[in-house]
């Protein structure tokens, strides 16, 4: 049976009680040492031999191109693949017979089928994650709280960067509902991308407005713990927000979840900025936060205004590749690395090497699910092309007689990324002893802060804006 018919027998529900009812191990059983399948192209090598593939040279020719968006390796060799199967010997999962005729253990098809289940699982639970109706959801969840505490905090200290920011977070509920009803509801995402921008740059002129009164008419702000707190966490949970609406925007071809990521970098622009008013805010200079709020809305304004141009230029449908957001960072060092690598140890032609990384990102999706692209259907086509072009327009590739060769901007560029390179399936070499006393240790020292928080953590506060106060 292939993996792909295992599939079917997947429940999306009670998997702890299949797994038993198989004989089947969890993902804690067969990842001591933390981690799990889809970091680990072990798994894809005893993959191969469970569908069929029994000699060597055929898996070592399979694995050569296979990609992924989780691991850090930039390519599989053929040295690779002779590890992989030393591991697979000592564990007891193969057996080789006559002429590299490779076949798995009962062990081991324990192990392939056990990986192959828990990655559909986790990609089950992971595209839920990472659907449009649940970004907005979490979206929406964190501005409530966010506003909430931000007009609270920024009356108490009489910050009014924080207090249009508070606003900004409850005007962007809107945002949400217009996402949710105009574009998933109506299917008019362009639409809903135009009035986004344009909020988005409402917000940046009355940002602008209000800061200028500050300036003109300032006001004495009071630093306080509690305020860099509230500051530190909406530039977390934006930042949060601009990586995931941009990831989900981009995967699924929704234009106006993008526009919303710009506007959370906006919102995390804008408690930067107060973050460094209340600091300077410390040493009396008050103007700073409004001289700060007034330099973030026209840079971001400006980027909004550039993107709501070119959107309504364009008549056809926009190209969402040619939008760079923060979330790209995922695919940009991974792909970046898998093109060098193959162009630094094989002679390709440009369609020659897109065939490749198409083939090695199929064999990803069946292997390792929605871990290898995160569901980004385009991934191969037209966006690996214009990798490919930019990396040619650095300075980083050229093209010799048709054939793509790495420049010496290209090569010191290619071993800086192998030096980071890290060797997933090494981790089954390690005993779980250290990782599992790391872990206890983590978990003591946790628990001992939280309790002194409880304890001290009022006073403590209390202590030290005195002190603020004090300055």
């Amino acid at each position: 049976m292939s993996l792909e018919k295992l599939k079917s027998q997947f429940p999306k529900k009670g998997l702890a009680k299949y797994f038993h009812q198989k004989g089947l191990k969890s993902q804690r059983e067969l990842f001591p040492n933390g981690g799990g399948p889809q970091d680990d192209f072990l798994y894809g090598f005893l993959g191969l031999i469970y569908d069929g593939v029994n000699n060597l040279g055929d898996i070592k020719q399979k694995m050569r191109y296979i990609f992924t968006t989780t691991m850090r390796q930039l390519v599989i060799t053929d040295k690779n693949v002779d590890e992989y199967l030393k591991i697979a010997q000592l564990k007891e999962f193969v057996q080789i017979n006559n002429k590299d005729y490779i076949t798995l253990t009962k062990e081991g098809r324990i192990y392939v089928e056990s990986c192959y289940l828990e990655i559909q699982h986790e990609s089950y639970w992971l595209k839920k994650f990472l659907s449009e109706k649940a970004v907005m959801g979490i979206t929406a969840l964190f501005l409530v709280i966010l506003s909430t505490l931000k007009i609270i905090t920024g009356l108490q200290i009489s910050s009014q960067g924080m207090i249009t920011d508070g606003f900004e977070n409850l005007t962007d509920l809107i945002k949400v509902g217009i996402i949710f009803i105009v574009s998933l509801q109506f299917k008019k995402d362009k639409l809903a991308s135009i009035i986004i921008l344009l909020m988005m740059l409402f917000t940046g002129v009355g940002l602008i407005w209000s800061s200028i009164e500050a300036l003109i008419f300032p006001m004495i702000i009071v630093p306080t713990v509690q305020g860099f707190f509230i500051v530190f966490l909406s530039i977390t949970l934006n930042l949060g927000l601009m990586f995931l609406k941009g990831l989900v925007g981009k995967t699924s071809g929704n234009l106006s979840l993008i526009s919303d990521s710009k506007d959370s970098k906006l919102n995390m622009l804008i408690s930067t900025g107060v973050m460094i008013g209340l600091t300077f805010a410390i040493f009396n200079l008050y103007f700073v936060d409004a001289l700060i709020a007034i330099i973030i809305a026209v840079i971001v304004s400006k980027e909004g205004i550039e993107i709501l141009i070119e959107i309504i230029r364009k008549r056809e449908e926009f190209d969402l590749s040619t939008l760079k957001i923060f979330a790209d960072t995922l695919y940009d060092n991974r792909l970046t690395g898998y093109l060098l690598a193959n162009i630094a140890r094989e002679s390709f032609d440009r369609e020659t090497l897109l065939l490749k990384f198409e083939y090695g990102l199929n064999s990803g999706r069946k292997y390792y699910n929605g871990f290898a692209d995160f569901f980004y259907k385009e991934l191969e086509g037209k966006v690996a092309g214009k990798y490919l072009d930019t990396l040619t327009e650095g300075g980083y590739i050229k093209c010799n007689d048709n054939i793509l060769e790495l420049t010496n901007k290209g090569r010191e560029n290619y071993l800086k990324l192998k030096q980071l390179e890290r060797f997933t399936h090494k981790q089954h070499l390690r005993e779980g002893s250290s990782k599992k006393m790391y872990g206890i240790l983590s978990s003591i020292i946790c628990i001992s802060l939280i309790v002194l928080l409880i304890l001290f953590g009022p006073s403590i506060i209390e202590s030290v804006n005195s002190w603020l106060a004090s300055l």
